[in-house]
C-alpha cells in the first residue's frame, strides 16, 4: 500500500484500539511511516476490509525478521479467509525480503487471535513487557 493511501486503514486500526481517537491514530501513523512501517491491505470493491501492518528489522536473537503488527479484519468479513490471505501475503513478502523469522504480539485477552496465529505456525515463546512512561492522571 502506498504511503498516501495509508490513512484508509485508520477506521480498522481503531477496532483494535477503541480508546484512541482517529486524530491520534493519524499522527501515530505519520510517525510510524517515517520509521519504516508498511502495510498490506485487503479490499472488497473499494472498501478496505483487512489490514496487516509490517516492520522489517534485525535483532541479535533472530537475525532479519518481519514483525506483523495489527492484523485486523472488518468484523463483517471475518470468517471469509481474508486474514489468512493477508498472512499468506505477508509471509511471502518476508521470504522475498530475506527474513529468517516472523514475529508478532497479540493481546493476552485475544484468544481468537492466539488460535489463528497458532494455526499459522506461530508459537508463544515469551512475554511482551510494557512500562508506561506517561504521568498518571
Amino acid at each position: 500500500m502506498a504511503k498516501d493511501e495509508l490513512a484508509m486503514i485508520l477506521p480498522l486500526v481503531q477496532v483494535l484500539n477503541p480508546g484512541v481517537t482517529l486524530d491520534v491514530l493519524a499522527q501515530r501513523l505519520q510517525d510510524m511511516s517515517g520509521e519504516g512501517y508498511q502495510c498490506a491491505a485487503a479490499f472488497v470493491n473499494v472498501s478496505c476490509v483487512g489490514v496487516a501492518g509490517i516492520w522489517l528489522g534485525t535483532r541479535f536473537w533472530c537475525g532479519r525478521y518481519l514483525d506483523v503488527d495489527n492484523v485486523i479484519v472488518d468484523p463483517q468479513y471475518r470468517g471469509a479467509g481474508i486474514g489468512q490471505q493477508l498472512m499468506n501475503w505477508v509471509e511471502r513478502y518476508a521470504y522475498r525480503e530475506g527474513c529468517e523469522t516472523m514475529v508478532l504480539d497479540a493481546y493476552v485477552t485475544n484468544d481468537l487471535a492466539h488460535k489463528f496465529y497458532q494455526r499459522n505456525g506461530y508459537q508463544i515463546v515469551g512475554y511482551h513487557f510494557v512500562k508506561s512512561l506517561r504521568s498518571p492522571g
